[in-house]
């Protein structure tokens, strides 16, 4: 006769996470929340500086177009503003623009070509008391056809 061996009961093996596991995933998880919301940060700044940048460009293009519809474009450097509503726009120095529009202000450069009847007309836009340009367009201008006798 062979000889009784009780075997323990089976237990069945216990669910779930230690605790080591879940401060490991959360330590991952923090660090990829941490890092995902500086990216998100600087998205925003991105966005912001964009912005700023495709409105700076639309008004030189506007400062251009007010350029091309002066009748007598005089040789020189002329500076002004940008309004936001449009009765207070003057067309010469003051410069409908828009809502975003007042925190910039424009220079444009009127100079003389090889061309006698062109102009070079250089429009940079920029912040009041900065001199740093964020946006600048370039033209050639006809000016009005003079007869000879």
């Amino acid at each position: 006769m062979r000889p009784v061996v009780r075997r323990a009961p089976r237990t069945r093996p216990e669910r779930g996470f230690t605790l080591l596991e879940v401060l490991v995933a959360t330590a991952i998880l923090g660090v990829a929340v941490v890092t995902l919301m500086g990216l998100h940060a600087r998205n925003l700044a991105l966005a912001s500086e964009a912005e700023t940048i495709t409105v700076a460009t639309t008004l030189a293009g506007d400062v251009l177009a007010a350029a091309r519809l002066e009748p007598d474009i005089s040789i020189g450097e002329t500076r002004g503003n940008f309004v936001a509503r449009r009765g207070d726009a003057d067309g010469i120095t003051m410069i409908y623009g828009g809502g975003l529009s007042p925190s910039f202000v424009w220079k444009r450069e009127v100079t003389d070509t090889a061309l006698p009847s062109l102009l070079q007309v250089r429009v940079t836009v920029g912040y009041p008391g900065d001199d740093h340009v964020i946006a600048e367009s370039w033209a050639a201008i006809r000016t009005k056809e003079t007869t000879s006798p």
